[in-house]
């Protein structure tokens, strides 16, 4: 185990991305919040490793083969004999943004052992992503593994990254949520997210509520608007370059592996989090963006090689 490494857990989805305005030719690519923050911090210099079920399927196998490729470890990845979970991606907008259609019964997404109930030895940070970690087996292990790795000092990311159509009626999904929140240390989230569980109330009121919950830091992404983040003094504002975006996809799955290479790089992951400076944070908000802008630039999650320091 490399110091300062970090696990990821959360889906791994088959995304099927239209190559053409009518939405007649697609392309499937690898995704999922998981795997993309995996892949994001891989490309940023940290030491990511990856837990989930993966299929024996074609996809399956494509994903085993660029988590190996990307040298992200794959020791904790738990064979399935069910398909993998699939995204049909709507063809987009002029602003890029994608909407998503989520196939994920009896796929591997489901299998119950996918996700580790207690942290492994050696890792100083677990990030939970998306509702693969508030969800279903997957969302109910991601609750005991955080647990278990606040328990070892380790400290706790979760990215909320609403996708309504597989989530409980909304009050059901915030309790989840909510639940999920009080664990971590930091907590992503866009507007959007925001809008969808607590519509009409300001980012700055939602985040103030989540740090009473438990949070110490509460990043809000606000796309070509940049980030804010709040944490203890004053919120951190970091903004975004201008780019010609191909689409978001994966855009904010870049944004939190990109904040929390910084973290990894400067050594304020684990017990070292509560030693870090606005300087830090403050830089990483701003690498995030500008790597997350540069991934909107191609399509799919495409994040740059880019070491975070």
């Amino acid at each position: 185990m490399r110091p300062g490494a970090i696990l990821v857990v959360g889906e791994a989805i088959g995304d099927f991305i239209p190559r053409d305005a009518e939405g007649r030719r697609y392309e499937a690519v690898l995704g999922g919040s998981g795997f993309n923050a995996a892949l994001a911090l891989a490309r940023f210099g940290a030491h990511p490793a990856y837990a989930a079920a993966l299929s024996a399927d074609a996809l399956g196998r494509r994903f085993r083969a660029a988590l190996a490729a990307e040298g992200i470890d794959t020791a904790l990845i738990r064979d399935s004999a069910r398909p993998t979970a699939v995204a049909i991606v709507s063809p987009l907008g002029p602003d890029g943004v994608p909407e998503f259609a989520l196939h994920l019964d009896r796929t591997a997404h489901d299998e119950p052992e996918g996700t580790p109930r207690a942290m492994p030895a050696g890792f100083v940070h677990l990030h939970a992503a998306s509702f693969g970690a508030t969800i279903g087996p997957s969302g109910d292990a991601t609750g005991d593994l955080a647990a278990s790795a606040r328990t070892g000092g380790a400290t706790i990311s979760y990215d909320i990254n609403i996708r309504a159509t597989v989530l409980p009626e909304r009050d059901r999904a915030r309790a989840l949520i909510e639940a999920r929140i009080a664990q971590a240390d930091i907590v992503k989230a866009s507007l959007d997210d925001i809008a969808w569980l607590h519509p009409g109330e300001p980012a700055e009121a939602v985040a103030k509520r989540w740090r009473n919950l438990g949070a110490r830091l509460v990043l809000v992404t606000r796309g070509s608007e940049g980030a804010i983040g709040y944490g203890a003094g004053e919120p951190l504002v970091a903004t975004v370059p201008s780019v010609v975006v191909a689409d978001t996809v994966g855009a904010g799955d870049t944004f939190i592996g990109g904040v929390l290479a910084v973290l990894a790089a400067r050594g304020r992951l684990g017990r070292g989090f509560s030693e870090a400076s606005r300087e830090v944070l403050r830089d990483a908000l701003a690498f995030a963006c500008a790597v997350a802008a540069d991934s909107c630039t191609r399509p799919g999650c495409d994040p740059p090689r880019r070491l975070a320091t």
